[in-house]
This record gives C-alpha cells, sequence and structure tokens, in this order.
C-alpha cells in the first residue's frame, strides 16, 4: 500500500495538483488497501497465531480511524468531536497548508459590507491609466504598504495558490489602495485611487459589476467600492522541481457593494 502511495505522490508530482485533490485520491488508496491488513489478520489468527493477528488489527483499527477521518475531512463540510487531529498537529507543530493560505487577510478600509451584498467587478484599463497604477505602486512600495514577503506562506502553500491561479504574488494577498473612489461620468464608471484623497489619480474603469454592464447596474442599484486592491509585481510560477520568478504588470481587483434602489 505504502509503496502505491509513494508512486502516486510521485507521479502527481509531474501535475499542478492542489492538496486537497491529492488527499481525496490518497485516501480512496488507503481506503482500499487497509483491508488487506484486515485479511493477513485473519489469516494469523487461523493459523493460531493469536500475538501477531492481534497486533495488526489493531494496526487495521487505527488506520480505518484515520482514513474516516479523511473521508469526512476532505469529501464532506462536516467535523467531528472525536477527531484527534488538532492534537497530532499541536505536537508536530505548524498549521496544517489551507489554514497557512488565510493567515494574510485584507482589513477593509472604506467601510463594512455584508458579504451576500458585494459583486466582483471588472476593469478596464488603458495605457495612462497603467501608468498611474504603476506609479502608485512605486509610491507604496517606497511608504513601506507593500509587503514582498509571499504573505510568510511556505512554498507548499504557495504552490496550492499557483495551482489555482496560475501565480503567487510577492505582495500575497494584494495592496489594498489606502484611498478609492468611484466617479459616475458621461463616458463611463472611472475607479480613482490613491495615498490619500488629495493624490488620486484615475486608475481604471468599472465596466461590469457581477455579471451586468454597469450602466444598467447603476440604473437598478446604488454601488459603491467596498474595496480596490493592487496585485501584481514579483511573482513566482511553478514548475517541476522548483518556482520560478516572474514579473507582470501592476492590476486591480475590486469588489463592489450594490444596494437596490427604493
Amino acid at each position: 500500500m505504502f509503496t502505491i502511495l509513494d508512486l502516486i505522490n510521485h507521479y502527481l508530482g509531474y501535475f499542478t495538483t492542489n492538496s486537497r485533490t491529492k488527499g481525496r485520491i490518497y485516501t480512496v488508496v488507503s481506503a482500499i488497501g487497509i483491508w488487506y491488513l484486515l485479511y493477513l489478520a485473519y489469516r494469523f489468527f487461523e493459523n493460531g497465531r493469536w500475538l501477531r493477528g492481534s497486533l495488526i488489527a489493531a494496526v487495521f483499527i487505527l488506520l480505518l480511524y484515520f482514513v474516516v477521518l479523511n473521508i469526512i475531512y476532505y469529501f464532506t463540510n462536516r467535523s467531528v468531536k472525536w477527531d484527534v487531529s488538532p492534537h497530532i498537529e499541536k505536537i508536530l507543530g505548524g498549521p496544517h497548508i489551507e489554514e497557512e493560505t488565510k493567515q494574510a487577510t485584507i482589513i477593509p478600509m472604506n467601510g463594512l459590507y455584508e458579504r451576500q451584498n458585494i459583486m466582483t467587478g471588472v476593469v478596464e484599463i488603458n495605457n495612462e491609466q497603467q501608468h498611474n497604477i504603476d506609479q502608485l505602486a512605486h509610491v507604496l512600495s517606497e511608504l513601506g504598504f507593500i509587503k514582498n514577503n509571499f504573505g510568510h506562506l511556505s512554498e507548499e502553500a504557495q504552490r496550492q495558490i499557483i495551482a489555482q491561479h496560475g501565480v503567487v504574488f510577492a505582495s500575497h494577498p494584494g495592496t489594498l489602495l489606502p484611498y478609492f473612489d468611484m466617479v459616475t461620468t458621461n463616458t463611463g464608471t472611472k475607479i480613482i485611487g490613491g495615498v490619500n484623497q488629495l493624490q488620486a489619480y484615475d486608475i481604471g474603469n468599472l465596466i461590469v459589476v457581477g455579471m451586468t454592464p454597469t450602466e444598467q447596474a447603476l440604473s437598478h442599484y446604488r454601488l459603491a467600492l467596498s474595496s480596490v486592491v493592487l496585485i501584481g509585481g514579483v511573482g513566482r510560477v511553478a514548475t517541476r522541481r522548483s518556482l520560478d520568478s516572474i514579473e507582470q504588470p501592476y492590476h486591480l481587483s475590486v469588489e463592489v457593494a450594490y444596494e437596490k434602489k427604493n
């Protein structure tokens, strides 16, 4: 069984597979393999070797317990009271990979909104706006707002993010702009942002909110920017054996709060 798991781990290394998918594969293989131990225990009992048979049966029960825990963890959203994994994790040290990826959070600076009343915005950026974004990124970096430490993520946690998004940036999870706002004009809805209101520049055009064109959304809803996050710059992509450094232009990740008009 362990040989099969080792082979699976070896071949999955050639692909960009996140840890949850790997965990499901290992759980299925383990759930099948442990029954061979029960067969061995039965054979020892049948031959009168009660001590060896009992030891193997005890190992089978222990492994069956962990297989059941893995099935609950990887295939459902439930948790159980009799899970000893957190205690074992505490003894071994270090948080779980999924927890590591959540260590870095973005604190809202433009008001608090209910999560169900927020949609993702699509931003279009022209050359002039891209220049403004690059300048803003330079200023924020000089002021120490952009932290290029990959969110203190381990290499495995970085690979997990790369598996989902294709790249992990040094500024993960991004840099929330100190000041941002949206302005509706005859030519569209512009996003302005900067280190403060007096030093704010045109950095993009909000063209879609959720799946609705912004102009149409504005006719039915009151809209407000809940977050404008600067993403890009130095990052890493995964290869078979290592993480290679890259650099990409900065861009914006925008979330929009909405409220239906009376």
